[in-house]
């Protein structure tokens, strides 16, 4: 995992443009894709034609914050299973390296456990989403949960190497590349917040909030989708 980084990944991002001789590209993605795409495109924006983001996500403290210990507020009793998947020891601190910790054990059984209450919390934030995807990170097979939550609790312990409002307070970079963020109103995994903070710090992009979607989508988040992938083809 120490070759698993945000810095490892934007190399890739690099080096697989330049292996398929790609000159510039539309950069399209969801969720931590999110993330991402933005430490790539303000790092390489003469590379970048332009930027969809879907459930925008900037890895920042308090959004890492929110969706592992702010939604207790919500969701109280999911938490609290949550909190007890961890040693007693480490109830009260940042449950997220408290997991980080147990995905790394060199007990299979403890790992297998640890992504089991991983996903189960994931889930629980989605599971009012009826129009999208509710259940998808438990019906996960087991490996793939294994990987999941060590891949999570490895770059939300260390807020993806970020300077925290990094993404925000460089998003003068991506001036002149046009974006589009399409974001649900039900969202409770990423806050709608993240994605008008950025809009408003990008003044090349449009916010385009879905009213009956949350992190998983929606046929109306679809669609929302598909016209922002026609706007970018040549006519």
């Amino acid at each position: 995992m120490a070759y698993n980084t945000t810095e490892h990944l934007l190399a890739d991002m690099e080096a697989l443009r330049a292996h398929l001789g790609i000159d510039r590209w539309l950069l399209y993605g969801g969720s931590w894709a999110s993330t991402l795409i933005l430490a790539y495109a303000q790092r390489h924006p003469d590379r970048v034609i332009g930027i969809i983001l879907v459930g925008v996500t900037m890895t920042r403290r308090s959004e890492i914050e929110w969706l592992y210990h702010g939604l207790r507020r919500l969701l109280p009793i999911e938490w609290e299973r949550f909190r007890a998947g961890v040693p007693a020891a480490d109830r009260d601190g940042t449950l997220v390296e408290a997991y980080r910790r147990l995905m790394e054990s060199p007990d299979l059984a403890i790992r297998e456990q640890a992504a089991h209450e991983w996903c189960a919390w994931e889930d629980a934030v989605i599971a009012h989403e009826a129009l999208g995807n509710p259940g998808q990170y438990s019906a996960k097979p087991d490996a793939a949960k294994l990987a999941f939550g060590r891949t999570c609790t490895h770059y939300f312990a260390h807020a993806a190497w970020l300077d925290d409002d990094q993404l925000l307070r460089d998003a003068h970079r991506l001036n002149g590349i046009l974006g589009i963020l399409i974001h649900g109103r039900l969202d409770l995994s990423a806050r709608l917040l993240t994605a008008w903070e950025l809009a408003q710090a990008w003044p090349d992009a449009t916010l385009r909030i879905i009213e009956d979607s949350g992190h998983t989508g929606s046929p109306s988040m679809g669609a929302a989708i598909d016209d922002a992938i026609a706007a970018f083809q040549p006519h």
